[in-house]
């Protein structure tokens, strides 16, 4: 059993537990999400200690070299002195300029950074709420054709930061956020390839980032996305979409309602699925998967039977901290 020295409290770590598992496990307020490396919230400073680089997976440069690194990815050998991140390391600030309400329970947001945020189509920022909350949203638009970022937030019921963006954030406000980040994301690589992209509600989001990249970009292979949700008020981007399958050759959208169905133009049934039924042989597709973990991981492995290379299945699983019982609609 080692040690873990957290400013100032020396906590009990038992073998095979990480550094973020004793961190709860001793109530001691941390921010985190996924619990497995993939939001990067929980990110923290180690004291004279060698950090695996398995830990820092993701980080940008400037963290590694002052020794961050995420909490739920290490797993203490020896006794370990950590300390609680600088703000100013992580964080900048961004403007909000716009709030916008694409149905009852999603918000449009459109933020402008202070200094100009490059990033790949696909990726997700952090955002800190006024009390110290953090959350992770993908963005929707392209750092080649907007200054601003566009997320698409959904109201969780009892969610603390849906719940303060939705009704104390204004207009002309600053708001702290981390990043960019994410491996789910496309470069211009094999403008040829065809591409199968399935969401699942606000999942949306980091997939219209990635079509709309392509089609700037000129890409010449097929782009077919998929978008599921229960409601048809889901379905919340559905006009701009159909608008974009009747201007660009090449690509194709499909409204995926799992529940009761009177949505005219839109498919009956769970997106994964409609998508995989259509596209049965995958091999030489690229994949990108965003949504509810469920649907991810079902999607990943049966895309991969279907003939899709590992490395060309792109994933991004919107996992819920307070909610993780609950699934997103």
């Amino acid at each position: 059993m080692n040690t873990i020295n957290y400013d100032g409290n020396v906590l009990s770590c038992t073998d095979g537990e990480s550094v973020l598992e004793c961190l709860l496990r001793h109530k001691i307020n941390i921010n985190y999400s996924c619990k497995v490396g993939t939001c990067q919230t929980c990110v923290v400073r180690a004291e004279n200690y060698e950090i695996p680089a398995s830990a820092q997976t993701g980080l940008p440069k400037n963290l590694v070299i002052q020794n961050y690194f995420l909490a739920c990815l290490l797993y203490p050998r020896s006794n370990l002195e950590v300390s609680s991140p600088t703000p100013s390391d992580l964080f900048r600030y961004a403007t909000v300029m716009k709030k916008k309400y694409l149905s009852d329970d999603i918000l449009q947001l459109f933020l402008e950074p202070v200094e100009k945020l490059q990033y790949y189509p696909g990726q997700f920022i952090n955002l800190k709420s006024e009390n110290g909350t953090v959350r992770s949203y993908s963005i929707a638009s392209t750092a080649d054709d907007s200054d601003f970022l566009e997320l698409h937030i959904k109201r969780m019921r009892n969610g603390k930061m849906s719940n303060w963006l939705f009704d104390k954030l204004q207009v002309g406000d600053e708001v702290e956020y981390q990043g960019a980040t994410g491996n789910c994301f496309y470069i211009e690589h094999n403008m040829d390839q065809p591409m199968l992209l399935i969401g699942t509600g606000t999942g949306l989001a980091p997939l219209l980032s990635i079509v709309r990249y392509a089609v700037s970009r000129g890409h010449r292979g097929q782009i077919v996305l998929y978008h599921g949700t229960r409601q048809a008020q889901g379905l919340y981007q559905d006009k701009l979409l159909k608008e974009l399958t009747s201007t660009v050759k090449n690509f194709t959208y499909h409204g995926c309602l799992s529940g009761k169905n009177e949505f005219k133009g839109t498919l009956q049934g769970r997106a994964s699925d409609l998508a995989l039924q259509k596209h049965k042989e995958l091999t030489g597709w690229k994949m990108f998967l965003c949504g509810e973990p469920e649907m991810v991981k079902d999607a990943q492995q049966r895309s991969y039977l279907a003939g899709a290379n590992l490395d060309e299945i792109h994933t991004d699983p919107y996992i819920l901290r307070d909610l993780r019982r609950r699934r997103r609609k």
